[in-house]
This record gives structure tokens, C-alpha cells and sequence, in this order.
């Protein structure tokens, strides 16, 4: 449901006009120029400011500053010739989150909220207890929302029930539109930022606090104004109905992943037997506020049954030629004061699947019900791969020895024939590298880097990571704009009111979106590796730099390897470490291979490392092999995704967000 959670891809846009932001607010009056983020540093007796993430070039502090301080991040306009003037102190440079703030400021993303916002979304709140023609209420109905422990609003919530041989369920969305009005200050906020932008310390909303986390969030026990895709499945997970109407509803339970997680691996028959006649099931509790922490037999029968639906759904997706790989985000630990403490790869777990399923059937249904009637929308398209990376894809697979099933073959293969094909590769690629044991990241990130990024199109081009003709973001309106444009055009076919943007309205916005998208994902990337950096650097420093972890070969480089290590963290390992020998690159780019002796290191091999060195204001890591004294390296930012030595390329795979259904797509699904 809500969370940190991401799709296929999560360009510049806004420059703010006529105001400044000022430690996160606003604050009245032109700006001359974009303030932009730099170091404090020392040119013999000058104080300079240093590039940090923009701007390239070096400047000295001018007169009428703020004190510079040594190593403080800050905040600079130009202001004449090779000196700027320092306008705000973000914090110090061993501080993540004054490192954060910068890369926003770096990215020109806004940051804090406007009085014109403000005052909007106060006004809006006089409509929460009004009341509405024609809105269902759903208020009796059992209800529950499934988000990760720190998820701080919530706008997707499930319903489910048996119905005969078969099942009736609800999602519920929230009812954002009800509370932004078209061409209002919001509505051009939201349009302008089109997503909130997820960082490891703290979020930037698109949509202000009162609405993202107050009126439109689905918080236990409370009224809320929701649109419902009401829903009967048979046995088989075939659709045998849906409607769509606007609802009042009153979540009965704020779950989490892992207290869902904890019913359904109790669902065993005698679990199952016990849960019909014990009057709880009593869980660990988490420290979540307002989170629901004892199940009793009718939260666990639901749960189970919801579940059991959302079984049927995937088999019924997969059968299709959806694909099927995994996620490897980071998830993050905090201490009782917001603090970092560790990280763990994103688990891929029951409960996660069960709110993954819910919410694509919604998208399709709606997708489907809009193109009927012709609605001006923003669809989630996602088309199939060039020919030519195909087969590139299936000739890496062969020189790294994995088997392939058969494809369809031709520069007019029908998508459905190689979703199918697709598909089912994925599935082999999963089951050969557990067998085998390596492969588990490199071999999957091949196949998602042979796709073709979806993004978002006033015409409907079928989604082909879903193997679905028609798809639709609706899910949540709270943290991204297509999804508000969604529900506008489908209030407006049900005669509800809402509206539409005109095609060239529609169009600039599936640009806009699309550009944006790709932009957070990029910073959102970029934030994990400096996160992690200042998570690893910790970790050595109270454990100690002469330990060595396990890693496996995620791509690679005519100068190196870069290396998955300790679960979540990613470094370079240069090849003047690998031995006194030249490498080269192989044919399809899969392995490095040395001149003298034809050793390789193949995509998804394993590799025992050791640190070096670690930049964490950049977010880089330096390795050598296992067991090696120190020594000098390249670097290469945490999680692979930062540049490689100069006059390369990476080559290979690297754990990307792509495709709605995957689960590393959660944020934008």
C-alpha cells in the first residue's frame, strides 16, 4: 500500500519562481538565481565553496554571506565573477541528511510547501464531513490497509470476502480529486512536482501534510472519502464483474508487512483450524503508531483469504507471460530518533505479493473500462523489446552457460508470444540460479535491461512487463499525478464529475510525468548509495576494515568489476587487483577475461572482497580481493549505479526499477 515503494524508470523540470526556500520553507520575494549546493573549504587564507553534485565549478565566498564554516554544506547564488554568496547552511558534510537536502536542491526539485498550497488545503478541509449525493457508504464493511512500519499515509485499502465457489473484494482508493480542484493552487503543485520523491531520511509529498497524511489518508477507524473498484473473481481468477463508484469507508486495521506476513505463515490447516475457534492470535507487537497487533479469527480468516485471491491472480498473470523478477531496494532501519541504523535487502514477501496483485487488478479494470469509453487518460505503457536486444539477451545468457527456452523469432513477433516467451524465461532464469547457486542479481538484471522503460501515454500501447493490453496508474492519487488524472477521467465517464485535460494538455503531461519520473528514480538511486555509504563506513569502523564479505559479480567494466557485497552494498574492484595480467572484456560483454592466463569473471560469479575505501558524500566504494593489503582503487558510488572509470561503459546488469508488477517497482505500481 503506501510506503517507499516503486515501476519502470521512479528530466528537469522546475525552477522555482518568484520565491526561495529558506530550511525547507518558503519564504516571500525574487530569487536572481537558483541557490545550488556547495562545500566550505579553504584556498590558503579564502574560504571557497566546492562543487557538490551541480555545479561544476569551484567558487570564493563573497562579501554579505552567511559565516562559512569548514565543511559545512551550504547553499550559494552567484553573485559576482568567481564568487557566490552563501544564502542558507543545509549542515555539515558527515551529516546524511543535510547531504540529502542537497542532492533536492542539486536536482532543482522543490522542497517544502507554499502559502498559496497551504492555504488550499485548509480550505479543502471543511469538505471531509460534508455530505455527498450518490457516495456509498462502505463504513460496515471489513476493512484493513497493508504498508510497510514507517509508512506515513495511506491511500489504498482491500476488502475481501468468499462468494460461493468463488470471491468479492474491494479496493479502495483514496478520493484525492474530491479534495484538489481543477487549476487550483494544488492541482498546478502537484502537476508541476507529478510524484513525491522518497528519500532514505524523509519524503518530499507531492500533495501537502493535511491532505497526504490527514484528509486523504486511510487511517484506522476514521470516515474517508474513497473511490471503490468493487470486484467478483471466480475460482480461477476470472473477473466476473466490477463497478466503480465513489465510497465512504472507515479502515478497521493499520497492518504492516511483517505482522501480515506473520498470519499467513500460520496459515497451515491447523492453524487455519485454530484461528475459527481461538479468540485471537496474538503477534509481536512493533513499535508503529495506531498499527493493529493481535489478529483475532475473522482479521486471520481474511487475511488468508485475501492471500489465497492474490495466489490466484499471479498464477493467473503469470500463465499469460508476465514477468516474474525480483527486487533487491534497500530497506531501511531507524532508531527512536529517525536516526539510520541498518539496511537489508527489500524482501519479497507474501503480504507484499498479496497488496501487489490487489492493486494491479484495480489499474487493469480501470485501463480497460477508460479505453471502452474512449476516456482521455494517462495509460502505463510499457512496450516489448527491440529484436535486436533480444536476441543481444539471449546470447549473454548462452556465453554465461544458462540455458534458454525457445523464443519466437522475427522482427514481427506478436507481444503476446514474447511476453509468453519472456516469461517463462524468467521463471528458468530464477530456478537455475538457485540451483546453481550464482546469478541471483546479475542474470535478472539482464533480462530488465534488454526492456524498454515504460512511461506514461495519452494512447493506450498495452503494458508488456504485465502481459496486459491495457494499463493504468489509480492506485495512488496521494504521491503521483497520473493517478489523479486517472481518477478525474473516470469520474467523468461515471457521470460523477470529475473531467478531463484536453490532448495537448494530455500530452504534455504524459511528457512531463514521464521526464520527472525518470529524474526521482535517478536521485532516489543516487540517495541509496550515499545512505548506504555512511551505513557501511559505520559498520567498519565499529567492526573493523580488515573483514571480507561474500559478494557476487553485478557488472563489469574494461577497468574492473563492480561487486554486489553485504547484502545491499555495491563497490568497484579494480582489475589491477585481479592479478598481473591484462583483462578484456568478452564478446556480449558478460565477463572479464585474462590475456595471459583466460581466467573469467562472469555476471553473477561469486567474489570474496574487502574495503578499501569509502567516499560517502558521493556515496563511492573502493574493493580489493579477499584478504588484501590496502592499496589504491577506482571508485564506484554504492548500488552500481555510478559512473565507471573514464572511457567505459558498464557492461552487464545491475538491480534496476523496472516493469509495474515487479517488486522493486512498489513506489510506482
Amino acid at each position: 500500500m503506501s510506503a517507499p515503494r516503486a515501476d519502470a524508470g521512479r528530466g528537469p523540470r522546475p525552477e522555482r519562481r518568484g520565491s526561495r526556500p529558506e530550511r525547507g520553507g518558503w519564504s516571500a520575494g525574487p530569487t536572481p538565481a537558483k541557490p545550488l549546493p556547495y562545500r566550505v573549504a579553504r584556498w590558503g587564507k579564502f574560504w571557497s565553496l566546492e562543487p557538490l553534485f551541480a555545479d561544476p565549478r569551484s567558487y570564493l565566498v563573497a562579501k554579505g554571506s552567511l559565516p562559512p564554516k569548514l565543511d559545512d554544506i551550504v547553499l550559494a547564488v552567484p553573485f559576482h565573477g568567481d564568487r557566490c554568496r552563501i544564502v542558507e547552511v543545509l549542515g555539515r558534510v558527515d551529516e546524511l541528511k543535510a547531504v540529502l537536502r542537497a542532492m533536492l536542491y542539486a536536482e532543482g526539485l522543490p522542497q517544502g510547501t507554499s502559502p498559496a498550497v497551504l492555504e488550499a488545503a485548509a480550505a479543502a478541509g471543511a469538505r471531509a464531513a460534508r455530505p455527498d449525493h450518490g457516495r456509498r457508504d462502505l463504513t460496515a464493511v471489513p476493512t484493513f490497509t497493508i504498508d510497510p512500519d514507517t509508512a506515513r499515509d495511506f491511500d489504498d485499502a482491500i476488502s475481501v470476502e468468499r462468494d460461493r465457489d468463488g470471491y468479492h473484494a474491494h479496493v479502495h482508493i483514496a478520493d484525492v480529486s474530491y479534495f484538489v480542484d481543477p487549476g487550483g493552487a494544488i492541482e498546478r503543485e502537484a502537476h508541476r512536482r507529478t510524484s513525491s520523491v522518497y528519500l532514505p531520511l524523509f519524503a518530499e509529498p507531492m500533495l501537502p501534510a493535511a491532505l497526504s497524511s490527514d484528509l486523504c489518508s486511510l487511517v484506522p477507524r476514521r470516515p474517508r472519502k474513497c473511490g471503490t473498484v468493487e470486484f467478483g473473481f471466480a475460482a480461477d481468477g476470472r473477473r466476473t464483474s466490477v463497478q466503480f463508484y465513489r465510497s465512504l469507508i472507515s479502515s478497521d486495521h493499520r497492518l504492516t508487512y511483517g505482522f501480515v506476513d506473520g498470519i499467513i505463515a500460520n496459515g497451515g490447516e491447523a492453524a487455519q483450524a485454530a484461528a475459527q475457534h481461538a479468540p485471537a492470535t496474538v503477534l509481536p507487537a512493533a513499535a508503529v503508531p495506531d498499527a493493529t497487533t493481535e489478529a483475532d479469527a475473522e482479521l486471520a480468516a481474511r487475511l488468508r483469504l485475501a492471500q489465497e485471491l492474490a495466489g490466484v491472480l499471479r498464477r493467473r498473470r503469470a500463465a499469460r507471460g508476465a514477468l516474474t523478477l525480483g527486487s533487491f531496494e534497500p530497506e531501511y532501519a531507524f532508531d527512536r530518533a529517525g536516526l539510520l541504523t541498518s539496511a537489508v535487502a527489500r524482501p519479497e514477501t507474501p503480504s507484499h505479493s498479496l497488496v501487489e496483485e490487489f492493486m494491479l487488478a484495480a489499474n487493469e479494470a480501470v485501463a480497460e473500462f477508460l479505453l471502452r469509453k474512449k476516456g482521455r487518460a494517462l495509460y502505463r505503457v510499457h512496450e516489448p523489446p527491440a529484436p535486436a536486444s533480444v536476441r543481444e539477451l539471449l546470447d549473454q545468457l548462452e556465453e554465461l552457460g544458462v540455458s534458454t527456452p525457445p523464443f519466437p523469432t522475427g522482427e514481427a513477433v506478436p507481444a503476446a508470444a514474447l511476453a509468453e516467451a519472456y516469461g517463462r524465461l524468467s521463471r528458468l532464469i530464477a530456478e537455475t540460479s538457485a540451483r546453481e547457486g550464482r546469478g541471483r542479481l546479475a542474470w535478472s538484471t539482464l533480462v530488465l535491461r534488454s526492456l524498454k522503460q515504460a512511461r506514461y501515454s495519452p494512447s493506450n500501447l498495452g503494458h508488456f512487463g504485465l502481459a496486459s493490453p491495457a494499463y493504468a496508474h489509480f492506485t495512488s492519487p496521494i504521491r503521483r499525478y497520473p493517478d489523479l488524472v486517472t481518477h478525474r477521467s473516470l469520474l467523468e465517464h461515471l457521470g460523477e464529475g470529475g473531467g478531463e485535460l484536453g490532448e495537448a494538455e494530455l500530452a504534455a503531461a504524459a511528457e512531463d510525468c514521464s521526464e520527472r519520473e525518470r529524474q526521482i528514480s535517478r536521485l532516489e538511486l543516487r540517495a541509496d548509495d550515499v545512505a548506504l555509504s555512511f551505513l557501511l563506513e559505520d559498520k567498519l569502523r565499529d567492526e573493523g576494515w580488515e573483514q571480507d564479505f561474500d559478494g557476487e559479480v553485478v557488472g563489469l567494466v574494461g577497468g574492473g568489476l563492480f561487486v554486489r557485497f553485504g547484502e545491499v552494498f555495491e563497490g568497484f574492484l579494480s582489475s589491477r587487483r585481479l592479478g598481473g595480467e591484462r583483462f578484456e572484456v568478452s564478446e556480449h560483454e558478460t565477463a572479464l577475461i585474462g590475456e595471459a592466463t583466460g581466467k573469467r569473471f562472469r555476471l553473477g560469479d561469486a567474489v570474496a572482497v574487502r574495503v578499501e575505501r569509502v567516499d560517502r558524500l558521493r556515496g563511492r566504494v573502493d574493493l580489493a580481493p579477499a584478504g588484501a593489503g590496502t592499496g589504491a582503487g577506482a571508485s564506484l558510488r554504492l548500488g552500481g549505479r555510478g559512473k565507471p572509470p573514464a572511457g567505459h561503459g558498464r557492461k552487464g546488469g545491475k538491480p534496476t526499477r523496472r516493469g509495474d508488477g515487479s517488486p522493486a517497482a512498489r513506489r510506482h505500481r
